[in-house]
């Protein structure tokens, strides 16, 4: 299949969660150890987050606190590494391209410190929505939900990225919203029965790498879903295809 083809078949009119959600698991599917490996790495700061907390051992105070500040920081860095490796990962993938790790990491590593300070200033307004009532919060996450993405591809800074995920959501945010909102709810349920059905056997051990393992899987879906939504949004809205918005990466 060329290019061309597959362009003209994600080159969808509307916005649809279930075409996202298809075609998320089937980018996934067919990429699996890439996008794996990349959610793996971006979630190994749990294990010592789960060391932290005490849930393995009795370690001293002292040394839970300083591995719950390392794994929080670790977390929050590889994190927003491993989406910005994505947003290429995925693309290449869409084009029907080779998905090289090496490349899609030095194209996610050259935007990583505005995707870093992007989620910083995402994190502190929403924090300050919170504040205000979950309703505010949920609609600056919907609103904001491709900001990432548009950092990479656009090259835009944080507050500019932010005002395009708004600009691109408009229109569709019910749907968004949705898919947030679904997303969320299925990360939160898979994750409480794993931990449910793995504490039954009694190893903390067994917990912790169940816990990392459904984090690689959810990461890895859970960005490739951001990135289709944002393509899926500036094809609904901007009637382009995927070679033109991908073209940055040539």
């Amino acid at each position: 299949m060329t290019n061309t083809a597959m362009s003209a078949r994600f080159a969808e009119s509307d916005f649809r969660v279930g075409s996202v959600l298809t075609r998320t698991a089937k980018i996934l599917s067919q990429h699996f150890l890439i996008f794996f490996l990349i959610g793996l790495v971006a979630n190994l700061p749990s294990l010592l987050l789960g060391y932290g907390g005490g849930s393995v051992g009795a370690s001293p105070t002292g040394q839970n606190a300083v591995l719950l500040i390392v794994g929080g920081v670790l977390s929050f860095v590889l994190s927003m590494i491993s989406q910005a490796v994505m947003v290429h990962a995925a693309f290449q993938a869409m084009r029907m391209r080779p998905v090289s790790l090496g490349e899609s990491m030095r194209v996610g590593l050259s935007r990583v410190f505005a995707v870093i300070l992007l989620a910083l200033l995402m994190g502190i307004l929403g924090g300050l929505a919170a504040v205000l009532l979950i309703v505010p919060a949920l609609i600056v996450m919907t609103m904001w939900f491709v900001s990432t993405p548009a950092c990479v591809v656009e090259r835009t800074g944080p507050w500019t990225s932010m005002k395009r995920s708004a600009a691109l959501t408009k229109g569709h945010r019910w749907k968004v919203f949705g898919l947030l909102l679904l997303l969320i709810l299925v990360s939160l349920i898979v994750a409480g029965l794993l931990q449910l059905v793995l504490m039954q056997v009694g190893s903390t051990i067994l917990v912790l790498l169940g816990t990392l393992l459904w984090g690689a899987l959810w990461t890895a879906f859970y960005s490739i879903a951001v990135v289709t939504t944002y393509h899926d949004l500036r094809v609904a809205k901007e009637g382009i295809d995927i070679e033109q918005i991908a073209s940055v990466f040539d």
